[in-house]
């Protein structure tokens, strides 16, 4: 079955409104842990986008996966983090610098340099649970 423009509009919008429901609900370790799913899902997408031949630079996809990157590293409490938010903070920079040039370049190879980088630290996380 291939899928219409209004199924994927549908299909995304039941998505968001998911996951609305599920950060009001969320404690601070979930809200990080959904924010990496969608910063792992984004590189996904702009890694297929590639994959098809489609140039990733400003599409909504990229923009989403730096706006992520963004919002984990200006929403560190370096007060309370100490150096573990500051080393945070110092791969969230590197994290938005390869994204930019995997982006720039329409690397497939730098996305999943990126996702791996990712998938690592969306791990450890998840061990806070």
């Amino acid at each position: 079955m291939t899928a219409t423009a209004s199924t994927v509009r549908a299909t995304g919008l039941y998505r968001r409104l998911q996951n609305e429901s599920r950060a009001a609900a969320a404690d601070p370790v979930e809200l990080v842990t959904m924010l990496y799913d969608e910063l792992e899902t984004a590189v996904g997408v702009l890694a297929a986008m590639i994959r098809q031949g489609q140039r990733i630079s400003a599409t909504e996809p990229a923009h989403r996966a730096r706006a992520i990157l963004i919002g984990l590293d200006v929403n560190l409490d370096h007060e309370k983090g100490g150096d573990v938010a500051a080393a945070l903070s110092r791969v969230y920079r590197s994290m938005r610098r390869k994204l930019d040039d995997a982006v720039a370049a329409n690397s497939a190879e730098g996305l999943a340099e990126l996702l791996e980088g990712i998938t690592t630290i969306s791990a450890a996380w998840r061990q806070l649970r």
